[in-house]
C-alpha cells in the first residue's frame, strides 16, 4: 500500500552513536563525560523513529587531534560496509578537533558515502536545508576546535615540563623495581620484590654474565618478566603487543634495566616527545635536552655499581660458545704496539690445557707480531700489580690519619688564597676608579650619561668580584673540613688482603692492560688523575720513599718473562 503525499514515510537511518573523551584535549568537565554524552544523544533520538541505533562507539581517553582511534576506526569500517549510514555526536569537538581532517570528512568523504552526521550542540545536520549557511559556520567551529586543541597541547606540555624539572615522575607507570607512592603519585617508592631482581641483574653483569645469559637465568628461575609482573600486580598494562602467552625475559629488557639511571635515585625524563599534537609519532630527543633531577627517590643501585656496569659497555664482552660468562680479562688486554684487542686461545690435550693471549691483528693478517703471553703469567702479574696498588692506598690512608687536612691540601689552599688576594686587589682598584669617576663628573670632565654608564659598569665588576670571593671562601671552608680520604683510596683500600682476581675487582680497579712484544706489561688503573693529584700533594709533605714509586699511578709495568 502506497502512502499518501500528506504522510510520507520517513527514511530510516542505521545510526551509530559516537562518544569521545580525552584529558589530553582538556576534556575534563563533567558535561563532556561519556555518560553525559550518552544521555544527551539518547534524549535527542527519543521519539525520532527515523533513527535505528545499530551500535555505540566509545573512544575514552583518545585525543581528538587524530582520527587514529579504535572505536572511530571500527565505526568507519561499518560506514564503508553500509551497516551504518548516520552518526550522531554531542558536538563537532567530540567528532574531532583537527580542522583539516574534520573538514575533509564533512565536505567530501561523508557526502560521497551518503552518510549523515548530526552534531547536536552545534545544531549541525548533514542533511539540513541550511547546508549552504553551514558551509561558513562549520569550518569556523572546526577551526576553533583545532586552535583549542593546539592551545591545550601547549599548556599540557608546559605543565609536564615544569613537573619534570621539579622532579615529579610524569609517566603513567613506575619503572620495574619501583611503584607509585599512593600518597603522592608523582613520587616513586621501591617495590622490594622487583628491586631484588634488579640488584641481582647488576651483580650478575659485574660477574661477567651477558645480557642474554642473565635473561636466561631469570627465566629458568621462573621470575616474571617486567610485563608479566605489572599485569599480575594489577597495573592495567595492555597485553595487545604480547607475542606469546606469557612474556619472558629478553636481553633487551635486561639491557634497558642495566642502562636506566633511575635505579641510582636520579629521574631522567623527556627522552622522547610527540612531534605534533595531531600526530602520534614520537621522536627521540637529544641528550642535552633531557630533564635530569638527582635524589628524587630512594636508590636501588648505588652510583658506583651503576658506573661500573656502564664501563663494561665499552669493553669487548663476547662470550665463548658453551659459556654463560665472559672470561676474566675479556675486553681489557690490548696489544701494546698496534692497539688491537688481544684474544684468548686454548691449545693442548684433553688432560692439559694451555691458555694464552695473542694480538688480534696478528691473528687476522700477520701485520703485527703475536705478543704471546700465557693466561697464568698475565694473571700473576696483574694480581701483584693490584696488590701493590692496594698496599699504596692502605699506606696513604694510614698517613692521612696522622696528618691534618691543611697540610695535605696545602697546594690547593695556597691557590685559593692567591685567588682571594687577586680578587681583593681588583675590588680595591675598581673602588678607587669609581671614586675618581665622581670627581671627574663634579669637575665637568664626564657628562651625566657617561658618569652613570661607568658607575654601572664598575659597580657590576665589584659585585662580580664579591661573588667570586664568596665562592673561594666556600671552597676554602670545604677544603678544611672535608673527608680527606679520596674516592680512589676508598676503592682500592676495600680490597685489602686481596688474594685472587675476580671480574668485579678488575672492572672496578683496572682500566687497561697493554702487552708489549718484549714481554713487558703495562697496567693502567682507574682513578689515574686522582692518584697523581694526591701523590703530588703528598710530595710536599712526605718523602718519595714514604709514598712509593709514582710510576705505579701512571701504570704498573712488569716483565712478562
Amino acid at each position: 500500500m502506497l502512502s499518501s503525499a500528506k504522510n510520507p514515510v520517513k527514511k530510516k537511518y542505521r545510526t551509530g552513536l559516537y562518544y569521545r573523551l580525552s584529558k589530553e584535549d582538556g576534556d575534563k568537565v563533567e558535561s563532556d563525560s561519556i555518560s553525559n554524552q550518552r544521555m544527551m544523544i539518547r534524549d535527542y533520538i527519543r521519539g525520532r523513529e527515523e533513527f535505528c541505533v545499530v551500535d555505540e562507539y566509545i573512544d575514552d581517553g583518545y585525543s581528538g587531534a587524530s582520527f587514529d582511534r579504535p572505536a572511530f576506526q571500527r565505526l568507519y569500517e561499518d560506514l564503508k560496509s553500509g551497516a551504518v549510514n548516520c552518526i550522531i555526536v554531542k558536538d563537532l569537538s567530540r567528532f574531532g578537533r583537527n580542522y583539516i581532517d574534520v573538514g575533509r570528512y564533512l565536505e567530501h568523504i561523508f557526502p560521497e558515502m551518503g552518510v549523515r552526521l548530526i552534531a547536536i550542540n552545534d545544531n549541525y545536520d548533514g542533511e539540513s536545508e541550511r547546508r549552504n549557511s553551514d558551509a561558513i559556520t562549520v569550518p569556523i567551529k572546526n577551526l576553533m576546535n583545532d586552535v583549542y586543541c593546539r592551545e591545550m597541547s601547549v599548556k599540557i606540555k608546559t605543565l609536564l615540563e615544569a613537573k619534570r624539572k621539579r622532579g615529579d615522575c610524569v609517566s603513567n607507570y613506575a619503572p620495574y623495581g619501583y611503584r607509585k607512592n599512593p600518597r603522592n603519585r608523582a613520587k616513586l617508592m621501591i617495590d622490594e620484590a622487583a628491586a631484588e631482581n634488579v640488584r641481582n641483574i647488576f651483580t650478575w653483569k659485574l660477574e661477567g654474565m651477558s645480557d642474554q645469559g642473565i635473561a636466561d637465568r631469570l627465566n629458568r628461575l621462573g621470575i616474571p618478566s617486567p610485563l608479566e609482573y605489572r599485569i599480575k600486580s594489577g597495573q592495567g598494562i595492555s597485553e595487545n603487543f604480547k607475542q606469546r602467552e606469557q612474556a619472558i625475559w629478553s636481553s633487551k629488557a635486561v639491557f634497558r634495566i642495566l642502562h636506566n639511571e633511575i635505579y641510582t635515585g636520579t629521574l631522567v625524563q623527556g627522552k622522547r616527545k610527540k612531534l605534533d599534537y595531531r600526530s602520534k609519532e614520537i621522536a627521540r630527543m637529544p641528550e642535552d635536552s633531557w630533564v635530569r633531577v638527582e635524589n628524587t627517590h630512594e636508590a636501588v643501585i648505588d652510583r658506583e655499581q651503576f658506573e661500573l656496569v656502564q664501563r663494561l659497555v665499552e669493553k669487548d664482552t663476547r662470550i665463548a660458545p658453551g659459556k654463560d660468562k665472559v672470561s676474566l680479562f675479556s675486553g681489557y688486554v690490548v696489544c701494546g704496539d698496534c692497539g688491537a684487542k688481544m684474544v684468548l686461545r686454548t691449545s693442548g690435550s684433553k688432560t692439559r690445557k694451555y691458555q694464552y693471549f695473542i694480538c688480534n691483528t696478528y691473528k687476522k693478517d700477520r701485520s703485527c707480531t703475536t705478543h704471546n703471553i700465557s693466561y697464568e703469567k698475565l694473571y700473576d702479574v696483574v694480581l701483584k700489580a693490584v696488590q701493590h696498588q692496594v698496599e699504596l692506598a692502605v699506606h696513604i690512608s694510614q698517613l692521612m690519619e696522622t696528618m691534618d687536612s691543611a697540610s695535605l691540601n696545602r697546594k690547593q689552599m695556597m691557590q685559593l688564597e692567591a685567588r682571594m688576594a687577586e680578587l681583593t686587589e681588583e675590588v680595591s682598584r675598581f673602588e678607587k676608579i669609581r671614586k675618581n669617576l665622581y670627581e671627574d663628573y663634579a669637575e665637568g670632565i664626564l657628562s651625566r650619561e657617561d658618569y652613570m654608564e661607568y658607575m654601572e659598569l664598575y659597580s657590576r665588576k665589584i659585585n662580580e668580584r664579591h661573588d667570586a670571593m664568596k665562592e673561594v671562601a666556600r671552597e676554602k671552608s670545604t677544603l678544611l673540613h672535608e673527608d680527606m680520604e679520596s674516592e680512589w683510596v676508598t676503592a682500592f683500600k676495600k680490597h685489602k688482603n686481596i688474594a685472587e682476581l675476580t671480574r668485579p675487582v678488575l672492572v672496578e680497579l683496572v682500566k687497561e692492560i697493554r702487552v708489549f712484544d718484549n714481554g713487558s706489561i703495562q697496567i693502567t688503573f682507574q682513578y689515574q688523575d686522582s692518584i697523581l693529584e694526591m701523590l703530588d700533594n703528598f710530595s710536599e709533605c712526605l718523602s718519595v720513599e714514604e709514598i712509593g714509586n709514582e710510576k705505579s699511578a701512571e701504570g704498573s709495568v712488569a716483565d712478562g718473562d
